[in-house]
Order: C-alpha cells, then sequence, then structure tokens
C-alpha cells in the first residue's frame, strides 16, 4: 500500500472547512504521556454489540460516494467509538472510493478534565467532531473499490481491534466488479475461490468486522429487490470471513436511500428487470432476477417474489392452449451428475408453482440439462479457474412454450 498517490482533486475551499472539523475534533484532544484513566464515573462500559468487542481501537471504511446513501454514523458506530475514546483507542476513517486512501488518521481522545461533567462534554464534542468528519466526506475519485478499501482500514488497527463498512457494497472495479453480468447473484464461495486465487481478498486477519448498509442504494442507481440485498450481505460477509475476520456482525444503514452526493461518478450496477414472457417463444430466467434460486440447491431466494414473476407466465398460459417447457441449466461447478440434478431440481420447482397456480399437468414438461446446453457462456479462466459473473449467467431456466 506504500506507494506515491496522485494530490487530492477536493476544492480549495472544501478542504478548508473539512481541516476546520479537523482542527476541533483535536481540540478536545490532549494527547498526555501515558494514559490517564477517566475521572470516577467514567469507567467504560461494555456496548451490547453482538461479537464485537467494547473499548478497541476501530477503522471506519465510509462509502461517501454517488449511488450510495449519504453517509452517517449508526448509533452503535458511536457508541463503540465512545468505548474506544474512553479507552485511549485510535478511531480512523478510510475513503471507499476507486482509489481508497485514509482520509482521516487514527485520533485518540483524551481529556485532562477532572470533573466529570466537563470530561463528559470533552468526549461528546469529541464524537461530534467525529460524526461530522463523516457527514462531510466526499469521494475523490471515480468508482468504488471495496475491497481495498477494507484491507486499508484493516491496517489502520490490530489484531482484535474492530473494522466498520458503512456502503453498498456494490463495487465497481476488478476483479470484484458488480457491474459485469451475473456478479451480483454470484455464488459467495465461488466469488471467495477467484478472490483467493487472484491474491485479491482484504486481510482481515483477527479483526472483528461490522457492515451497515450493505446492498442499500440511492438514485440513479437502481434500488435492489429483499433477496438482492440479502445475497450481496452474504458475498460480503464471505469475503470477510475468508480475509480472516474473527466474526461479522450486521447492521442496516440509518439513511435509506437518500444521497446529495453525485460526483465523482460510479457506474450504475445493472439490476435485473421483471421477467417478460414472450408469447409461443423462449424467455431465459436468470439467476439473478425474481426467479433466482439458493446457491447449490432448488429453494428460491425469495419465494414469493418468484411466485408473483410466474403468475405473469401462468396468466399468459391460460390463454389459449399453449404448452410450456422448462429447461433447468448450470455451470461448469461441480460433477456432471451433480448438475444434471440440480438443473433438473430447479426446473421442476418452477414447474410446481405453475401447477399451484393452475396450470394443468399435461401442459408443462420439465427437463434438467447441466451445463450442455447452445446458449452457454465459457465461465472458466486461463487457468482452469471459475469466473463467478459467467458462471451465474449460466444457472438459469429457460421456458419456451409452444402454440402450435
Amino acid at each position: 500500500m506504500a506507494v506515491a498517490q496522485p494530490p487530492r482533486t477536493r476544492p480549495r475551499a472544501v478542504r478548508r472547512r473539512r481541516a476546520a472539523l479537523l482542527a476541533g475534533l483535536l481540540l478536545a484532544t490532549a494527547v498526555l504521556t501515558g494514559c490517564e484513566s477517566p475521572p470516577a464515573g467514567k469507567e467504560d462500559k461494555p456496548v451490547a454489540a453482538g461479537c464485537l468487542p467494547s473499548g478497541v481501537a476501530m477503522s471506519l471504511a465510509i462509502g461517501a460516494r454517488a449511488n450510495s446513501p449519504t453517509p452517517a454514523l449508526p448509533d452503535l458506530v458511536v457508541d463503540l467509538a465512545r468505548s474506544a475514546a474512553l479507552k485511549h483507542r485510535g478511531v480512523s476513517v478510510v475513503q471507499v472510493d476507486g482509489r481508497a486512501d485514509v482520509d482521516l488518521k487514527p485520533q485518540v481522545f483524551d481529556s485532562k478534565a477532572q470533573n466529570p461533567n466537563k470530561y463528559e462534554k470533552d468526549l461528546n464534542r469529541w464524537l461530534d467532531g467525529l460524526r461530522q468528519w463523516v457527514a462531510t466526506m466526499r469521494a475523490d475519485e471515480p468508482e468504488a473499490d471495496v475491497l481495498k478499501s477494507l484491507d486499508v482500514a484493516a491496517a489502520q488497527v490490530g489484531p482484535g481491534d474492530t473494522v466498520v463498512l458503512v456502503d453498498s457494497g456494490l463495487q465497481t472495479t476488478a476483479p470484484l466488479d458488480f457491474r459485469t453480468r451475473g456478479m451480483l447473484d454470484a455464488d459467495p464461495t465461488d466469488v471467495v475461490e477467484f478472490l483467493r486465487r487472484a491474491d485479491a481478498l482484504p486481510n482481515l486477519s483477527d479483526r472483528h468486522v461490522l457492515l451497515v448498509g450493505v446492498g442499500d442504494t440511492a438514485p440513479p442507481q437502481a434500488e435492489l429487490g429483499v433477496a438482492q440485498r440479502r445475497h450481496v450481505v452474504e458475498i460480503w460477509t464471505a469475503i470477510a470471513r475468508a480475509g480472516g475476520a474473527t466474526c461479522v456482525e450486521l447492521r442496516e444503514s440509518p439513511n435509506g436511500t437518500r444521497s446529495d452526493i453525485d460526483s465523482p461518478a460510479v457506474s450504475v450496477v445493472p439490476v435485473a428487470a421483471p421477467p417478460a414472457f414472450t408469447p409461443c417463444g423462449v424467455t431465459v430466467l436468470p439467476d439473478d432476477g425474481a426467479v433466482g434460486f439458493v446457491p447449490d440447491s432448488a429453494t428460491f431466494r425469495d419465494p414469493a417474489a418468484a411466485r408473483a414473476a410466474l403468475a405473469k407466465l401462468a396468466a399468459l398460459l391460460e390463454r389459449g392452449r399453449p404448452t410450456v417447457e422448462l429447461i433447468g441449466t448450470t455451470s461448469s461447478a461441480g460433477t456432471e451428475s451433480g448438475r444434471l440434478t440440480l438443473s433438473r431440481d430447479r426446473a421442476r420447482a418452477v414447474e410446481t408453482v405453475l401447477r399451484e397456480l393452475g396450470v394443468p399437468q399435461e401442459r408443462i414438461s420439465s427437463r434438467g440439462v447441466g451445463d450442455d446446453w447452445p446458449d452457454r457462456r465459457p465461465d472458466r479462466g486461463p487457468r482452469g479457474e471459475l469466473l463467478p459473473g459467467p458462471a451465474a449467467q449460466n444457472r438459469t431456466v429457460v421456458v419456451r412454450i409452444s402454440c402450435g
């Protein structure tokens, strides 16, 4: 990471305002020789935060960028920062943008106040400065490299400390570019193995990780469905664990989908539209759409969304007397027999819903072809590695409607 970086492009007036905020943040901080204990009554109290420890250093990777909600610190993060401050542990901030560098070096709170009320005022002032720092953050570089941001954030703390990611998680740079068709619904295990082969996993060894607002977006980025958001969380949870994280906690963003940040530019990640079934033709149901499946299973990720999408197909099949053939396909992962079984079971899962919706059994047929079908995409790299995006694209159910 110790490489020369180009100068920041943030306007001078903005830099001055943030420098003033930093001065305010440091005003309540007196770095002493050694660490004095807080006055009586101000001892650190453990924060109820799942597996996250209290009183440890923290590094915050913040996505103050386009297409992601305007950042703010959830109460839990503020409570953890307070606990870190009382133990004289540092709190740092890292940008989630195309370059991913340190925005605020580790800040250590300490106050000479012996009066508990004055000490509390100093502490609150320090925390307010941290909140304001985050609220005025803006990305410097186009795009978003979440992997590198996590790696840089982890380097600001040590074993046993905490890394917090506040971002949508929609990376738009290689090797985890969610703009690649299929990557948004790639199997987390495939993603981890792909990143491991590319030596691109963030080093989170012995760190505790908190994910905040992963999957939350802001216009013009299309909103993700419930199952899609859940899946993005699963991908980042798997990445953090594979990177050596001691544990991973999840929290929702406090900001919904509001954003007042539109530059520098961040590419939009395509989100699959609801299927539009072709009468007397072929429609492909991709795994990143409403009719998608839990990895390595024939269970719908979002049964309600799948049923709603297939209800449109059932309504179409009520007109005249068309028949429908359902063909399950898979990636090249696993054994040949496993691929055939999985593809067959997924086609049958769609058939089951159509029958429940009133389509006569004699007008439906289903079969699985594994990874042997004409329109499959090459999903292996030059060294034989599985490519998560193309692999996800190959996991489909093909709907073939015949009217004659």
